[in-house]
């Protein structure tokens, strides 16, 4: 095989390789984001299909680096999707599929209508969707070897004079998973104080809030 020939030849066996890298970045990119960039990567793999079949019969080297910088950058990208994926699902794994759980040890549930509205690297925000009274969030906290350390479900309450008044219950987790203690806190505008979980049930009962632990 002459020189020419063997260079078109790897030119091609490039950017066949290079089309099915991105094919199948794009797929896994909507299996697990179901997001933007996969429809873009999507595009540019149609946009190189394209130039593939143009420059079918001559070797563009140019584009090839193009798409290897592109490939290099999107790397990290993809590193950082990978990453945020493994993280959500580790902490799915302390939704509420854990409320039967929760029930026995006597702390409050996910309400089934709630959507996890912001991960981070250790922590989710379960919440719903208005700010009605009762129930409003719960934030999930876990330690440094990704075992749950502590909870914090806040509670809306009326709102006399339009001063915000809260209950916040802050749950402490043993290394085994069991609840090792519990703080109730109270708060009313930039005042707040801790009290028992006597009183934060006298204060839902009151209020007509229902409990869910």
């Amino acid at each position: 095989m002459d020189v020419p020939k063997l260079k078109l030849t790897l030119f091609r066996i490039c950017l066949c390789v290079v089309i099915i890298w991105l094919f199948a970045v794009a797929t896994w990119v909507y299996q697990i984001v179901n997001h933007y960039e996969a429809i873009f990567i999507a595009l540019v793999v149609l946009v190189l299909v394209w130039q593939t079949i143009k420059g079918w019969h001559k070797p563009n080297w140019s584009w090839v680096a193009n798409l290897a910088i592109y490939i290099i950058s999107s790397s990290f990208f993809l590193h950082r999707q990978y990453n945020d994926h493994q993280n959500k699902l580790r902490l799915d794994k302390y939704g509420p599929v854990l409320n039967a759980r929760r029930v026995k040890l006597g702390i409050p549930v996910i309400p089934a209508n709630w959507q996890p509205d912001d991960y981070d690297d250790r922590e989710v925000t379960w919440s719903k969707k208005d700010s009605a009274m009762g129930h409003q969030s719960k934030d999930i906290f876990l330690d440094s070897l990704n075992h749950l350390d502590y909870a914090d479900d806040t509670y809306y309450l009326k709102r006399p004079d339009s001063v915000k008044r809260y209950i916040t219950i802050r749950t402490y987790f043993s290394k085994s998973g069991v609840v090792d203690s519990t703080d109730y806190t109270y708060e009313a505008g930039m005042n707040n104080k801790a009290f028992s979980r006597t009183q934060a049930d006298s204060i839902f009962k009151a209020e007509k809030i229902r409990k869910d632990y």
